[in-house]
């Protein structure tokens, strides 16, 4: 659905029929050929659309940029995308902007990723963040397949409500549900829920303490343990350096994972720009340079 105002409040009480809601799938299989990654299968449904930039090839390395025609996340829209890298290839990808998730009508937004790593293989999957308006209802589920001696990296960030805009998010509803698999078994599984109360639960001061932004990064890989004093080099500088972030890391059966607060998007971002390089990644998405 192409949304190109938000409602006002006095038509918050009427619901968008069914069949205006929107339909996004998104199908990519890579492959490596001739010493460099090429698609080799695409299926675009709905709004749901993916390019390869010319600017952006890299070697052995395929970037894919995915956008949504539609301009955001209604409620009761569905995304899925699914994403394979093939043997010995090696995918980023990335978005063209921030998804923007809007005040919902009673409908739940459903964004699914399945994602799959084969033997020999790499995936980076850094969409940027996805910012949710106040009153929006997200279920956003990953699911991953890895190989065992492949290599995914997973980051996922959300901003809740507007805060360039001085939006807080006082109520809503976001579940969001990770499984990774390495070899056919459960390695990693996360699980979070924010209730219609939502706002007043990220107020306290066990949970986020009235901060608006955190992010999930989670890397598989042969060498992932061994990157955990890089990574913790960088958090003890953002922690000397900011009094808007906190970041924590760990390290555990050939996975590193980091968990970050924030106060705002911006201070999130920053930071996450600073991971890049010590979770493996020699050049960030090309979108990114700005």
């Amino acid at each position: 659905m192409y949304v190109t105002a938000l409602p006002c409040e006095a038509a918050a009480g009427e619901t968008i029929p069914g069949e205006l809601r929107s339909r996004g799938r998104l199908l990519l299989h890579a492959r490596f050929a001739d010493g460099r990654t090429i698609p080799d299968r695409i299926e675009e449904q709905g709004p749901s659309r993916i390019r390869f930039p010319a600017a952006a090839r890299r070697g052995r390395s395929l970037e894919g940029i995915i956008l949504n025609t539609g301009g955001g996340v209604a409620g009761g829209d569905h995304f899925a995308a699914s994403m394979r890298a093939g043997e010995g290839a090696r995918l980023v990808l990335t978005s063209q902007a921030a998804e923007k998730c809007y005040r919902s009508d009673g409908g739940l937004s459903r964004l699914s990723v399945d994602l799959a790593v084969q033997a020999g293989a790499s995936l980076d999957w850094l969409p940027q963040a996805t910012i949710l308006f106040d009153g929006a209802r997200v279920a956003r589920t990953i699911h991953a397949e890895v190989a065992e001696g492949a290599r995914l990296l997973l980051m996922e960030s959300v901003v809740l409500g507007r805060t360039a805009h001085g939006e807080r998010f006082t109520y809503g509803r976001l579940t969001d549900s990770w499984r990774i698999r390495r070899g056919g078994r459960l390695v990693y599984a996360d699980g979070l829920s924010l209730g219609d109360a939502a706002g007043g639960v990220l107020a306290r001061a066990a949970c986020a303490h009235g901060w608006a932004a955190f992010a999930t990064v989670l890397l598989v890989a042969p060498d992932a343990m061994a990157r955990l004093d890089a990574l913790r080099e960088v958090a003890d500088a953002v922690h000397a350096a900011r009094t808007d972030v906190e970041i924590g890391v760990s390290a555990w059966d050939g996975m590193a994972s980091v968990r970050l607060l924030a106060r705002d998007g911006l201070g999130l971002d920053a930071t996450i720009r600073r991971l890049i390089a010590p979770l493996g990644v020699c050049d960030p998405p090309r979108i990114w340079h700005f």
